[in-house]
């Protein structure tokens, strides 16, 4: 099972709406064999377009979602990820 569909089957996402859905679908996607510093841009960039469309994922599916981010991270780049994650989370 991919890391993608082990975190669609988890609770926080069964009553998603359909929106949240789609852009976090793309962004896992869009993450797909990218190294660490390119899934922060897009974590970034998908960050910004749902704060434009009104939009924020609740603290456990953005918690899965970061989780998901650090399988097969090295310490240092889960340094990087987290602290990346802190500063979206200023914005």
């Amino acid at each position: 099972m991919s890391e993608k569909s082990h975190i669609l089957n988890d609770e926080a996402f069964q009553n998603i709406s359909p929106q949240k859905l789609k852009l976090m679908v793309d962004m896992l996607n869009d993450m797909t064999d990218k190294s660490m510093e390119q899934k922060v841009q897009v974590l970034f960039s998908y960050g910004v377009q749902m704060k434009q469309k009104g939009l924020q994922f609740t603290k456990k599916e953005s918690s899965l979602i970061i989780d998901s981010m650090k399988n097969n991270l090295s310490e240092s780049d889960r340094n990087k990820l987290d602290m990346v994650v802190t500063m979206m989370e200023m914005m």
